[in-house]
């Protein structure tokens, strides 16, 4: 059951509309909270207008506050930093989930998240081809 879900919110159903997308194990994350504060997190699942992230432990965010989620890929030596909004946080077991919104809107191709996001358009180009 998505956070979502158990919320009940009809608008927080309306943010799941974009495509979701997992990344791969060697990409890391962290938010920038608005007191200055880094915290390193897991990226769940990650569209062009947003993110879920996952905090081992506790994480004092709120919704409405405004957030910069970092996104590193060793491998490819790429990252990026898009200022969020924290959409809502639900706490489960020891892990707490953040659903973040882009603060800039969706993302527009030309960041190192296109082979990401657009691995699903590549896979299905291929097997028409």
């Amino acid at each position: 059951m998505s956070p979502e879900e158990t919320e009940g919110d009809g608008q927080l159903q309306d943010l799941r509309t974009a495509l979701r997308h997992v990344l791969p194990p060697g990409v890391s994350a962290s938010i920038r909270l608005a007191s200055g504060r880094t915290v390193y997190v897991t990226v769940g699942d990650i569209s062009r207008t947003g993110a879920c992230v996952i905090r081992r432990g506790s994480l004092e965010v709120v919704a409405n506050e405004d957030v910069l989620l970092d996104v590193s890929d060793y491998e490819q030596h790429q990252n990026i930093s898009l200022p969020a909004r924290v959409q809502w946080v639900n706490t489960r077991s020891y892990n707490t989930l953040v659903g973040l919104v882009f603060s800039q809107g969706p993302l527009l191709p030309g960041t190192m998240l296109d082979q990401y996001l657009d691995r699903t358009l590549m896979a299905r180009g291929s097997l028409e081809g």
